[in-house]
């Protein structure tokens, strides 16, 4: 129930929609009711639209989710899993395929994946073809959101403290997945791909909806890690690099999260 209405609830919350939603409803006011507030309210919203339309604001909101975490693998042993979260357009899959070859030994889980990816093919055969080995792939399919990846891969994979596992997911929603795979008791090393930004993002800026639907995917972002700290799936408001001293305490067995039964955790369709 949950999802669903987190679903619905951001149809409206969305930056556009509820700018257009709420200069529409002011406009109809303003003209039925002669109102001179409501006409007010309805130029305000739509200065909102052309800001968010015609300013770098989505870029403004993009760049430090995007650049919070930077992939260096410090560690002389290789991980003991890599985790790639659904949801991607391709690039999670392809680096899956190099990873899988250079740590021949790694688990590897596709969580939150469907039997159709969002470029119409299916996970493991596209894994195959860029020459990876799809016997080697554990498949989670449950999962809907952020937080069900995290749980229902804890509860597929068992993660022991002293595991290091490489996490793979979009550069813009790095920061929310580190936080809740965290929470559920991951050792995660960040592998962002998928990068929005260039090296020199605002002066790649294009107005129009390009700028809106950037605006509305980084602001999803935020919201999310507001939502999420808020409903304790995250172990951290803003999740960034862990300390030396941070990671000895995160992978310490004794401060081990206990892991959630599959079982104990809601039904949801395949």
């Amino acid at each position: 129930m949950i999802y669903y209405i987190s679903k619905m609830s951001w149809l409206l919350a969305a930056p556009t929609s509820a700018l257009i939603l709420i200069s529409a409803t002011a406009t109809i006011w303003a003209v039925l009711r002669r109102s001179q507030r409501a006409a007010f309210l309805a130029i305000g919203v739509t200065w909102g639209l052309v800001i968010g339309a015609f300013t770098p604001a989505g870029i403004a909101l993009t760049v430090p989710l995007e650049n919070r975490f930077v992939f260096s693998w410090s560690n002389d042993a290789p991980p003991d899993g890599i985790i790639v979260l659904g949801g991607d357009t391709g690039g999670g899959i392809h680096a899956l395929a190099v990873l899988s070859q250079n740590f021949p030994k790694a688990r590897l889980i596709l969580s939150g994946y469907g039997e159709i990816t969002n470029y119409g093919e299916h996970p493991l055969k596209r894994f195959a073809s860029l020459g990876g080995d799809p016997t080697r792939v554990n498949m989670e399919t449950r999962s809907r959101t952020t937080a069900e990846n995290a749980l229902y891969s804890a509860a597929l994979l068992k993660p022991k403290r002293s595991e290091k596992w490489l996490l793979v997911t979009s550069a813009l929603h790095m920061p929310r997945s580190v936080g809740c795979f965290r929470a559920a008791g991951f050792y995660v090393e960040p592998y962002p791909v998928e990068f929005r930004m260039p090296l020199q993002p605002f002066a790649a800026f294009t107005p129009g909806s390009e700028a809106l639907n950037l605006l509305d995917k980084a602001a999803k972002e935020w919201i999310g890690l507001v939502a999420y700290r808020l409903m304790g799936k995250t172990d951290a408001l803003f999740p960034g690099p862990l300390q030396a001293s941070q990671q000895e305490a995160a992978m310490d067995p004794s401060q081990a999260a206990p892991h959630q039964d599959a079982s104990k955790l809601p039904n949801e369709p395949n």
